[in-house]
């Protein structure tokens, strides 16, 4: 069964359900194409064996398996997701064929949560790594280490009735100095359990659990591009107090979770002035918290900072 649907400002056109997605989901016809099929394991194994494509990224997932990413002269793209599945993105970098090796759901989420967006970040459009939701002003985008409670935060707001707009990818354009935000997919991975008084059955429908997280299609989402409202940095630790902090606005902040590969340097330029645009129309917030603290606290205090930012300036506690 095809489904269409958009994310990560693409427009996906598989030729296989993919679990949570609706077959028919919001669309953008002005957004470029991703054709996803199936394709047999082992006959992608010895097409890329004969094109001899060197490594150009390897990162450990939250499941304990590597993602590489391998490239060729011909600029066809190979992920390996651990022994359990494949995906081929061919030259053009228009049709992505897919090669689980496993049964289960694994490949898929892997799919959706960090090959798509990679593929995003060559075609031309930047990324955080960020969890965020929609406020009624725009986006609003957390930003933390992994396991510092970016998705629970995102979770809590979800719970106050703001959309998901992306589980851990954040994909950026700028046309002409003004940037949006485009939505990722339903998905989304939370804790499990979640810590009270967070409940699975507010935030959306159930999927899977894998490797000891939820993954789960949200209830209400974002269903088009939007501007960003505020980049949230998040930092938990023992004996931090709960503050919240206006920062000065500036891109080098943003660096250890801005995504891409490229090291060209026009492509570093231009990611530059991406970000020095985004950060000329949204609040950045520095957010301390104590792992003590609960997700209604953050939330709380966020709201007003969020409330209180057409008034606040950079340095000033809130």
């Amino acid at each position: 069964m095809a489904m269409l649907c958009s994310a990560y400002g693409m427009r996906l056109d598989s030729s296989f359900p993919i679990a949570g997605m609706p077959a028919t989901g919001p669309q953008d016809t002005g957004l470029p194409v991703l054709t996803l099929g199936l394709a047999d394991p082992a006959e992608t194994a010895a097409h890329w064996k004969r094109s001899g494509g060197q490594e150009q990224w390897r990162g450990r997932l939250g499941d304990g398996l590597d993602l590489v990413i391998e490239k060729t002269a011909g600029e066809e793209v190979l992920f390996s997701y651990g022994e359990r599945a494949a995906y081929l993105l061919h030259e053009e970098m228009t049709h992505l064929d897919c090669a689980p090796v496993s049964e289960g759901l694994d490949w898929q989420r892997t799919l959706i949560s960090k090959v798509i967006p990679a593929i995003s970040v060559m075609r031309g459009y930047e990324a955080l790594h960020a969890a965020a939701v929609e406020s009624p002003q725009g986006v609003v985008a957390v930003m933390a280490p992994s396991g510092a409670g970016k998705s629970t935060l995102a979770a809590e707001l979800m719970s106050r009735g703001w959309p998901l707009f992306a589980d851990d990818v954040l994909v950026l354009a700028d046309t002409n100095g003004s940037v949006l935000a485009h939505p990722g997919s339903a998905h989304m991975n939370v804790a499990e359990p979640l810590p009270a008084p967070l409940e699975h059955e507010v935030l959306g429908e159930s999927i899977a659990i894998l490797a000891g997280e939820r993954w789960m299609s949200a209830r209400s989402v974002s269903t088009g591009p939007r501007p960003v409202r505020a980049l949230c940095l998040l930092e938990r630790a023992d004996g931090l107090e709960l503050t919240a902090e206006i920062l000065p606005s500036g891109p080098l902040l943003l660096a250890p979770y801005m995504l891409g590969l490229s090291t060209d340097a026009g492509r570093q330029r231009s990611r530059f002035d991406v970000y020095a645009d985004l950060m000329e129309s949204c609040t950045l917030v520095r957010l301390t918290a104590a792992p003590e603290h609960r997700p209604p606290e953050l939330g709380d205090l966020l709201e007003r900072v969020l409330a209180a930012t057409p008034h606040a300036l950079a340095g000033e506690a809130l």
